[in-house]
């Protein structure tokens, strides 16, 4: 039995010595070994670490947003009965005064169911008259005046509508502008509906805007922005008209309306810019750059 013993002891310290000698032989391969859980050193995270995005918001003041330009006034006429295109008094781009015909159209028939109603008008004018006559002398009673009365009433009313309709055949300028688009041509047949001339007013214009809706701490009516229109390149000085009653939730932001001064006269509907609030002293959020998050 105690050779047996003896005979175990001498295996395990064979084991050991073998164990002992491949880990002595791994460590001079790799004599510094990383640590599976070693934490990084202050250095090497500043190293790694990347670098930060620029503010999206400019030092000086509130981020500039886009707008767009609008005419103060802007018509766009069109057909209410069908008719066809008789003449054409204006070219695109033309200026016009208020009142000035612009189109005209061929209302024939119209006008031949106006002679029609007229000629009903005679007849039920005389109609009535001699039923008066006949009831002075006791030969028509109340009841036929009466109808008499109301057929005279009836096409006079008829009259009406077609010169009312008559009227559509004409089409005026409703105030001082320019031609912006023309969409018909002499001979031209147009149906009721039908787009027939658009026209811009003369006056100053606006520009609409979406800003973000912590502006409102401090905007207002007779607030000041600075626009540059794409097209011109220029500065204009714009002044804050109106503002909207409710913030849009999905874009929080809420238009607003604001006027050019007299000096934009090169500026036409439709361009497009950029504006930036001029801060009031008092806004300290809008001088911070102060917008949505």
């Amino acid at each position: 039995m105690n050779n047996v013993n003896e005979g175990w002891r001498s295996v395990r310290a064979l084991m050991l010595l073998t164990g002992l000698a491949l880990c002595a032989s791994a460590f001079a391969a790799d004599p510094t070994p990383a640590a599976a859980g070693a934490v990084a050193t202050p250095d090497a995270a500043v190293a790694a670490a990347p670098e930060s995005a620029p503010d999206a918001t400019a030092d000086n003041g509130a981020a500039p947003v886009r707008f767009l330009v609008m005419a103060n006034q802007e018509s766009p006429l069109s057909s209410v009965v069908a008719g066809r295109v008789s003449q054409v008094n204006v070219e695109l781009g033309d200026t016009v005064k208020a009142g000035k015909l612009l189109v005209t159209l061929d209302c024939s028939e119209l006008k031949a169911r106006r002679d029609a109603a007229d000629a009903e008008y005679s007849a039920a004018q005389i109609k009535y008259e001699a039923k008066a006559k006949l009831q002075g002398l006791h030969s028509a009673g109340a009841l036929e005046v009466g109808l008499a009365a109301a057929d005279v009433n009836r096409t006079r009313s008829q009259i009406k509508i077609f010169e009312a309709q008559l009227a559509q055949c004409r089409f005026t300028a409703p105030f001082d502008g320019r031609v912006a688009r023309i969409y018909v041509k002499e001979g031209q047949g147009v149906g009721a509906g039908a787009q027939v001339i658009d026209l811009v007013s003369n006056g100053t214009r606006k520009a609409r805007l979406n800003v973000p809706s912590g502006w409102t701490t401090w905007l207002a009516p007779g607030a000041q922005l600075d626009a540059v229109v794409g097209e011109t390149g220029k500065h204009y000085p714009m002044t804050v008209t109106h503002i909207s009653g409710r913030v849009d939730a999905v874009s929080q932001t809420i238009e607003i309306e604001a006027e050019f001064g007299s000096d934009a006269q090169d500026v036409l509907p439709g361009m497009s810019g950029r504006a930036t609030p001029v801060c009031p002293k008092a806004a300290a959020q809008c001088q911070s750059g102060t917008t949505n998050s």
